[in-house]
């Protein structure tokens, strides 16, 4: 180890007296740790992934653009060498450290480590560096030294821990852990290098510096109520709930608004405070903002203006502070009360369509996901890529996320070929004959797919149609075609 690496070493261990500060986050003592890392001869991108409460792996500070595929892949491993340090390669297994701490691998196959962090004596989380000593090191002594800045990692948070339980900021803190987006969904924005990506991190980041009510637009799939979620977790506002409003599976006008503003004491809807009170300091997301009822659409433009509402059946006015947040197909479809508001901030998320040299990598993380789950890396042929590039994806990257695990049940080998895409997903020329048994058994399967969605949500067609990546003329297409019904209902 050189001088320049022991005096950054030393200089992380120091981090250990800012855990004590109960005014600081835990996020925020890893940032100034990897920051002070950042100084090390060779490291790059960076990682902290922690377990919350629920076992979920979340991303607590981070440092350049870390490969979250791998990241992905090896935090949701499985097995004897989980809780080992090792050296993570792409498109091949891990390599584990023996007991000596050797690692019998190269350095040109390497493309991350990865050593656990450990609290408590149970794996907690996994620190990823590229490379911290660089020069002449050798693999051996780079996880080394990344197990030494895991074990830091995992005092520290047991530290902070500690202070967090003597009543300090406990609430809080298991409030922005449970509003962590879980590593699966990161993907939909982190992975996109295509010029409208870049333009839309940007806006994000503008976003979460401001209070001002988003409107979050775009076609079903494209992961608008990510991307809500991801301004709420840069913003300030992370140490505070954020909750989801389903416009669209509303019936009731009166049972919606006192899911919202809450009901005064004595209200024949139930008394008690609403979605506004519960998220107070936070986001509350409106989906399917543009079927909001209009007496609900006129009380939340209030709101925006004045800061303040009733509970249904009351008249005491209360302030308020949770940001709203409004998914919609388009800004025009909401509510002229709600685009009346000045202050309203519209953010579009482009369609696969619009970003189609992102769809390599999304489709590249997709398969490492299924590969985690499942141990099966699948690939694509040149021919069924092309195909995949030029689909029209019009559910997007929920279509695209129930394709790969349609692929990994259903496809025969790890090579998928363009026989195994879906034929709805092929253009006509692109298609590969299929026998007539063939077409029977597809068309079997997706009926039942749709049959089983419809019945797992009720019958409630939108919310099925959100499952499988449709969109509502879509499924109801599918509903007609096969005549499906529910039982005790005469078929279409």
């Amino acid at each position: 180890m050189d001088a320049v690496s022991f005096a950054v070493l030393r200089r992380a261990v120091d981090c250990l007296a800012l855990a004590e500060d109960t005014g600081r986050s835990l996020d925020a003592v890893l940032a100034g740790l990897l920051a002070v890392l950042a100084e090390t001869p060779a490291l790059t991108h960076a990682a902290v992934v922690l377990l919350d409460a629920d076992e979920r792996p979340a991303i607590r500070a981070s440092l350049g653009s870390p490969d979250m595929g791998l990241i992905l892949s090896a935090t949701l491993e499985r097995g004897q060498d989980a809780g080992r340090a090792r050296v993570l390669r792409r498109g091949a297994a891990a390599v584990a450290a023996d007991d000596s701490g050797e690692v019998v691998v190269s350095r040109d196959e390497a493309a991350m480590l990865a050593a656990p962090v450990v609290v408590g004596g149970a794996c907690a989380g996994v620190f990823f560096a590229d490379a911290l000593l660089g020069g002449e090191a050798s693999l051996a002594d780079e996880l080394r030294a990344a197990v030494l800045i895991a074990g830091l990692i995992g005092r520290l948070a047991d530290m902070a821990g500690v202070a967090v339980s003597r009543g300090t900021a406990l609430t809080r803190e298991l409030t922005f852990l449970r509003s962590k987006v879980s590593l699966r969904y990161r993907h939909v924005f982190s992975d996109g290098q295509s010029p409208v990506m870049r333009q839309l991190r940007a806006e994000a980041d503008r976003a979460a510096l401001s209070d001002a009510p988003l409107a979050l637009v775009g076609e079903d799939g494209s992961g608008r109520a990510v991307l809500a979620r991801l301004i709420h977790e840069l913003s300030p506002r992370a140490v505070h709930p954020f909750t989801v409003f389903a416009a669209g599976e509303q019936s009731d006008p009166a049972e919606a608004g006192r899911r919202l503003f809450g009901g005064a004491r004595g209200y024949a809807g139930g008394s008690g405070p609403g979605l506004l009170e519960e998220a107070e300091g936070g986001m509350v997301l409106i989906e399917d903002a543009h079927r909001l009822h209009p007496e609900l659409a006129q009380r939340l433009a209030a709101y925006l203006a004045t800061g303040t509402y009733t509970r249904l059946g009351g008249g005491r006015e209360r302030r308020g502070t949770a940001r709203l947040a409004f998914q919609a197909p388009s800004e025009q479809a909401l509510s002229p009360e709600l685009t009346a508001v000045a202050t309203l901030t519209a953010i579009r998320v482009p369609s696969l369509r619009e970003r189609p040299e992102d769809i390599p990598a999304l489709l590249d993380h997709l398969f490492s996901v299924e590969a985690a789950r499942g141990g099966r890396r699948m690939t694509l042929t040149s021919k069924a890529l092309r195909a995949l590039e030029t689909y029209d994806w019009p559910g997007n990257i929920r279509e695209m996320e129930l394709m790969a695990s349609r692929l990994a049940v259903t496809a025969p080998e790890e090579r998928i070929d363009i026989a195994d895409i879906p034929p709805e997903v092929l253009a006509e020329g692109e298609r590969p004959p299929v026998l007539p048994e063939d077409a029977a058994e597809l068309r079997d399967m997706e009926r039942q797919q749709v049959l089983n969605a419809l019945e797992r949500h009720g019958w409630v067609q939108s919310r099925a149609a959100r499952e499988l990546g449709l969109t509502l003329r879509q499924i109801g297409y599918r509903i007609r075609k096969y005549g499906l019904a529910r039982e005790g209902e005469e078929d279409v």
